[in-house]
């Protein structure tokens, strides 16, 4: 990797930098009173006593300058900082007096000769600290000893105070300086060029991305940026790539096969793969850069296939260990997850939520005032969730409590009272309490929260309660309806996707209750409406299985006790009314002496027992008359014990359901008993 170029110093551009500093960022001494500790309120003090004025005046403009970008505060609560920098100054005293400038050694130079020193005087500290990865895993990590971070910031600092060129002309670009309107809920303000190589790429990478920054968001700069750095690690073992005309075919065939070779799994490879295809043709035929190849480079057959999208939304399990642990959330946090649950906003919309977001009408009815990072808008919902709306008018009073008037956002960084929360804070909370109760899906994997699984959570309750896409387009600020249609489209996939379960756990069975097997591609739910066109008759429960080409059917209208009558699992509430009407009939029937309607009733009732009883025992062979008659028996003994104990206790309702349920059990049990006479004869 190639260094930056030297920038170089001179004592005009020095006097420069102390021009800006005025008032009390002059003076020798900084001092931050009303810092609390133990034993009171305390001051803090920033002491500047170099021997060098020149090492002085830019350790000034350094610090200056994170205070006038807002990165620390005037009511700075730092307590160490005051001491790192007394170490620093007594190093630059003890190894550099004579100095006129920083810049007149390198970076490296300085860290190392710090590092020695800090270590002769037993003072070199690294920290260690755990992150927890992606698979909810922690993974310990090494922390620069603190004087070394400072230098290293104060180093920059000063390099890009004396770096006059323009800022295209620079390997590192800081976009707020060209005009840019950043997200302040990301650090991500610099495009660094300094990885890409050759020199060539990286002259390509500027040209191009100069005019992506013109067309597009600065974020999508940032990741086809990294598609350059991608790119050239790959150039670098390959000699033939000396500038942009030795682009061809081959070149991106074998970057396909070093992807590849390198382990990026399909969705790396094709997402960078569409993003080199974008730029190649910008460079081509936008920005017509010289040399350039004009044909197309990357194919579409050169993407691998794009695999099934898993749902993104937050499955109930999930959510329901959300609500039950919810308390326990630090409470900045726990108030963002109720406004997300409620609103599915996007995360960058949150964290930038200003404190006066809350808007009422004439009919007192609240609303919420965002931003829409995205679509570069404000946008304005409804808020119909009194929770949300308690939510943020606590979270607007202890803003108000704790920060003044010195925040303009609903939800400010805990260490920093301008700036608001970092997303990627937000992400990192919500995953640690996720980790400490434990929380799983359904397969007892550890869940991972995305901030993004929150929106379509939101959006798949409001498709599945059936409101409709206009509506949801309009609340989540999509430009067109096919954004939202995405969300109709997954409905179905999982409307589907409960079929195929149900299907898998259906069971058939015929007048003997013996189980009817069929090939599973036949119950697929695409065939069932040309199903219905092929059989024979239309009944209202059940199927039937006798084709059409087999001529008339004569057993029309008897059904019940035809053995081409086919019923499910799906057919069981049915099932049990005709049961039960057929017992009531048999019990009518009887006591009018019906014999005709007796006689079909005994036929019926036996047949129906023996088709629930199939269906609900849990597998194996489907029960006999003689198994069925003795659970009756059993059953109907211990409701004859209840009825008793109702009578016993006075119970008249009680008793009379329980003399209803006798009388049924009675009947049913008749009708099995008859038949397994008739079976025995």
């Amino acid at each position: 990797m190639s260094a930056e170029p030297a920038v170089n110093w001179t004592p005009e551009k020095q006097a420069g930098l102390g021009a800006l500093l005025a008032g009390r960022w002059e003076e020798d001494v900084w001092s931050f009173p009303s810092v609390r500790r133990r034993r009171g309120l305390v001051t803090l003090r920033f002491r500047f006593v170099c021997r060098s004025a020149g090492l002085k005046l830019e350790l000034k403009y350094a610090l200056w300058r994170k205070f006038d970008r807002g990165e620390w505060q005037l009511d700075f609560n730092d307590q160490s900082m005051p001491n790192v920098l007394a170490h620093l100054v007594r190093w630059l005293d003890e190894t550099a007096p004579e100095a006129g400038s920083l810049l007149d050694r390198p970076l490296i130079w300085w860290e190392t000769s710090l590092r020695s020193w800090l270590v002769a005087l037993g003072r070199y500290h690294q920290r260690s600290f755990q992150h927890l990865q992606a698979d909810q895993s922690y993974r310990e990590h090494r922390l620069e000893d603190t004087r070394v971070r400072l230098l290293r910031r104060i180093y920059a600092t000063v390099r890009e105070a004396y770096d006059d060129r323009e800022e295209f002309d620079k390997d590192v670009w800081d976009m707020r300086r060209l005009g840019l309107t950043l997200n302040p809920s990301v650090q991500a303000n610099l495009l660094n060029f300094t990885p890409v190589n050759p020199p060539w790429l990286r002259r390509l990478a500027k040209e191009f991305l100069r005019y992506n920054l013109a067309v597009y968001t600065p974020g999508d700069s940032l990741n086809k940026l990294r598609v350059f750095g991608l790119f050239g690690r790959f150039s670098a073992g390959e000699p033939r790539l000396r500038g942009v005309a030795d682009l061809d075919r081959r070149a991106v065939t074998d970057f396909i096969g070093w992807m590849v070779a390198e382990g990026y799994d399909d969705r790396y490879r094709r997402n960078a793969l569409v993003m080199l295809r974008t730029i190649f043709t910008a460079c081509a035929h936008e920005l017509q850069i010289p040399d350039f190849p004009a044909e197309t480079l990357v194919l579409g057959s050169d993407l691998p296939k794009e695999r099934r999208a898993l749902p993104r939304e937050i499955p109930e399990e999930v959510l329901d260990q959300l609500r039950r642990h919810l308390g326990a959330l630090p409470v900045p946090a726990l108030r963002m997850v109720v406004i997300l649950l409620e609103c599915g906003m996007r995360i960058s919309e949150l964290c930038t939520l200003r404190r006066d977001c809350l808007l009422r009408d004439d009919r007192g009815r609240w609303s919420l005032r965002l931003y829409q990072w995205k679509g570069k808008q404000e946008h304005v919902i409804p808020l119909v969730d009194e929770e949300v709306v308690a939510a943020i008018q606590a979270q607007q009073q202890d803003v108000r409590e704790r920060r003044g008037e010195t925040t303009e956002y609903l939800f400010p960084r805990p260490s920093d009272t301008v700036q608001p929360y970092l997303q990627g804070a937000f992400a990192q909370a919500l995953n640690k309490w996720a980790l400490e109760h434990d929380i799983r899906d359904r397969e007892g994997v550890l869940w991972r929260f995305q901030s993004h699984q929150f929106r379509h959570t939101v959006g798949m309750r409001l498709i599945n309660d059936d409101v409709p896409l206009e509506v949801i387009a309009r609340l989540f600020g999509h430009g067109s309806l096919l954004m939202t249609q995405r969300y109709a489209r997954k409905r179905a996939e999982k409307v589907r996707e409960e079929l195929e379960r149900v299907r898998l756990g259906r069971r058939t069975v015929d007048y003997r209750g013996q189980q009817v097997s069929a090939d599973p591609a036949a119950n697929d739910p695409d065939v069932e409406l040309v199903r219905r066109g092929i059989r024979g008759q239309t009944l209202p429960l059940g199927g039937c299985g006798r084709l059409l080409v087999r001529g008339p059917c004569e057993h029309a209208n008897k059904c019940l006790t035809c053995p081409f009558w086919l019923t499910s699992t799906d057919d069981l509430p049915g099932l049990k009314g005709f049961r039960d009407r057929a017992v009531q009939l048999r019990a009518k029937a009887a006591a009018a002496g019906n014999e005709v309607v007796l006689s079909n009733q005994d036929r019926i009732v036996p047949n129906l027992e023996v088709r629930i009883a199939a269906l609900e025992a849990p597998s194996g062979e489907p029960p006999t008359v003689p198994a069925l008659v003795d659970a009756l028996r059993i059953e109907l003994a211990e409701v004859g014990a209840a009825l008793d104990e109702a009578h016993g206790a006075g119970l008249v309702l009680s008793a009379k359901q329980l003399e209803r349920s006798v009388l049924d059990l009675r009947n049913r049990l008749r009708g099995l008993e008859q038949t397994r006479e008739g079976e025995k004869g």
